[in-house]
């Protein structure tokens, strides 16, 4: 005899009691916030109260549908055609407030009108407060390495220029709160360094109250939260829905952080975005403090070089210059078309004799001063010993060469006397740089040169290269006189 075995029905998924079955249809998010310290924690809840738990605190006189609802003891409804400021950093279009016993207040939102009556409110709150049981320890810690990745995002950074490193920060901040515009400004040199940054885009931000409205929050050394932000000041250029702006560091001054969330995606700062942001902000301090040092001596190593390599009486370069070049042209196996041009001081020796050695300053100062003014821009002007120079024509071929040399000789002729009627004298020599050897043309160079200076003396005067005029006699009209006419370069 077979005895039949009752049939097992198929288990039903369980449902939190007395929650109506539209419910969830109409709610996105719940909040379940509990009485502590003299204000309200967010303890739990779906959506956002569950990502948000232990990471949001209200005071108890906080304006919005949670104290109003705490209060009075009612229910508080909010409907917008746009998400609006719920309470704290919460944003939805649709949202109730149901406060449950003595402890609670659980918040009901979502972006769809939330139609359950009262009865069901209750009901619905009162299911999501008996579900809470405490935040979960992996939650707590999940919270907790944010800071430590936002931090360490932050220092594995080698400060380069000001400029980037503020970049950096806006961008680490930016990125670790979830913000999509962020704004920093420092002092730097004198003046206020701002920089931003869109994350949409990865291009700049920044409104025209930007700059102001970092000094302000600077100078007053004290965090600024504003999470419904108005659209006055324009901050970032953009709208948003809230804004956090920090000191960098804590003395007054030093600079500002803003940060902000785009109305496109409304939502506030926890308090856990608050802390990671003032972690930021006093970590910053020290990397702008270091780039700055860092841009300081890059500057101060760059004059040193500079000054290395620069005449201190003339200003144009020296032989470190030169050597410097020709260096840099062996390295890169330089194959540019180029000129080398050898100049020699005519007379110095005998002004330095008769008129002093102030004088022979005057003039070399004044052949400097002729070759700069006659060559361009990206030429190099080197003096290289007490009377010679060497000019390196970059990119010049033949032509260009022969036509920067004429008009050298132009200027020499058209130079104002000077003092004791002095007036820079000049014996050039011009040669092509052949397969880059700057030296093999410096020698070419400075045979040519020396070679027309000894055409130049052996001509009808025999001292052409007196670079002063006479002014106790006339010159005769037979005696080619005070300027000699130019001579031709090789």
């Amino acid at each position: 005899m077979t005895i039949p075995l009752p049939r097992r029905r198929r288990a039903r998924p369980e449902r939190p009691p007395h929650v109506a079955p539209t419910a969830r249809a109409e709610v996105g998010d719940v909040l379940v916030f509990e009485r502590a310290h003299g204000g309200f924690a967010l303890v739990g809840g779906t959506g956002r109260g569950a990502g948000w738990a232990g990471v949001v605190e209200l005071e108890l006189a906080d304006d919005s549908v949670v104290g109003r609802s705490w209060r009075r003891g009612t229910s508080e409804r909010i409907s917008a055609r746009r998400a609006v400021p719920i309470t704290g950093p919460y944003y939805a279009r649709h949202a109730v407030a149901v406060p449950v016993g003595q402890r609670h207040v659980v918040v009901l939102g979502g972006d769809k009108p939330i139609m359950l009556r009262d009865a069901e409110l209750v009901s619905f709150a009162a299911s999501a407060v008996d579900g809470i049981d405490g935040i979960p320890a992996n939650k707590l810690l999940a919270d907790e390495l944010e800071l430590v990745h936002a931090l360490r995002a932050l220092m594995d950074y080698r400060p380069l220029t000001i400029r980037e490193t503020v970049r950096h920060i806006a961008t680490v901040a930016a990125t670790s709160l979830s913000c999509e515009v962020a704004l920093i400004g420092v002092e730097h040199a004198g003046q206020v360094l701002v920089e931003g940054i869109d994350l949409r885009t990865m291009g700049p931000a920044g409104g025209p109250d930007g700059e102001r409205h970092l000094t302000l929050v600077a100078q007053a050394a004290a965090p600024l939260l504003e999470q419904a932000a108005a659209a006055d000041p324009d901050v970032f250029g953009v709208e948003v829905a809230a804004r956090l702006t920090l000191p960098l560091g804590g003395a007054a001054g030093a600079g500002a952080l803003a940060l902000g969330h785009a109305v496109a995606r409304p939502r506030g700062f926890t308090s856990l975005c608050q802390r990671i942001a003032r972690a930021i902000a006093e970590g910053a301090e020290l990397l702008v403090s270091q780039a700055q040092a860092r841009e300081q001596l890059a500057s101060e190593l760059d004059l040193l070089a500079r000054l290395i390599r620069t005449d201190s009486l003339t200003g144009s370069g020296n032989r470190h210059a030169w050597d410097a070049e020709v260096t840099a042209w062996r390295a890169a196996d330089e194959r540019s078309p180029a000129h080398v041009l050898s100049c020699d001081l005519d007379g110095l020796k005998e002004v330095n004799d008769r008129f002093g050695h102030a004088a022979g300053d005057a003039l070399i100062c004044g052949a400097a001063n002729l070759l700069r003014s006659s060559v361009r821009e990206c030429d190099l002007v080197a003096r290289v010993g007490g009377d010679e120079f060497v000019v390196l024509l970059r990119g010049a071929d033949a032509t260009v060469a022969r036509r920067i040399t004429a008009r050298l000789r132009r200027a020499e002729r058209a130079w104002r006397v000077t003092e004791h009627a002095l007036m820079p004298r000049l014996s050039l020599g011009l040669a092509r740089v052949a397969d880059g050897d700057l030296e093999g043309a410096r020698a070419a160079a400075d045979r040519s040169m020396y070679s027309n200076k000894r055409r130049r003396l052996a001509g009808p005067t025999g001292h052409s290269d007196r670079p002063w005029t006479d002014r106790r006699t006339r010159p005769r009209p037979d005696r080619p006189a005070l300027r000699p006419s130019p001579s031709p370069v090789g």
